[in-house]
């Protein structure tokens, strides 16, 4: 770790920050989260988080439950409730009953969703050049390979699995 002492290492005097994982997650997020929302200015997705996750897992399997989703998009359940409802209103996302659980809604995309997805693809795919342009491609598929790892077992804590760790292996 940089010492405050150590000036060339530690130039801009972050002290244990130079070497704090959460510090530059942070950073990388605030990156990321300014460029999303130019991406997705007036549209349902700006403001907030979880509404990408949901509309492209909603995608990916018609008919998920908010309670499904909830992990990966990092939300509890009464979080989860207000951003589908506003995704509801916002005509991007439909509720329908569970013909086996009349408690049980189930999310699908609606036609709007679904030319919103198109604009989700392009802003991930210009992501990588605008955030993290100066990886090569090789460091980043290391970096997503191991935010990969990690988030999975952030994703299984959230529901309540455990996952395996690498003294597991």
């Amino acid at each position: 770790m940089a010492c405050s002492s150590d000036k060339a290492a530690d130039p801009v005097g972050l002290d244990m920050l130079e070497d704090a994982v959460s510090y530059h997650l942070r950073i990388v997020n605030l990156t990321l989260s300014r460029f999303l929302e130019v991406a997705f200015a007036n549209t349902p997705l700006e403001g907030g988080t979880g509404k990408v996750t949901t509309l492209v897992m909603a995608r990916m399997k018609p008919g998920i439950t908010a309670a499904e989703i909830a992990p990966f998009a990092g939300k509890d359940a009464p979080a989860m409730t207000r951003l589908v409802s506003g995704l509801v209103s916002h005509g991007v996302l439909e509720r329908r009953p569970d013909p086996d659980s009349r408690r049980r809604q189930l999310l699908y995309l609606t036609a709007e969703g679904e030319r919103l997805i198109e604009r989700i693809g392009d802003a991930v795919a210009r992501e990588r050049q605008a955030v993290f342009g100066m990886l090569t491609e090789a460091e980043t598929a290391q970096l997503l390979s191991l935010l990969k790892k990690v988030s999975a077992v952030s994703i299984a804590g959230a529901r309540g699995e455990t996952a395996a760790t690498h003294e597991d292996a």
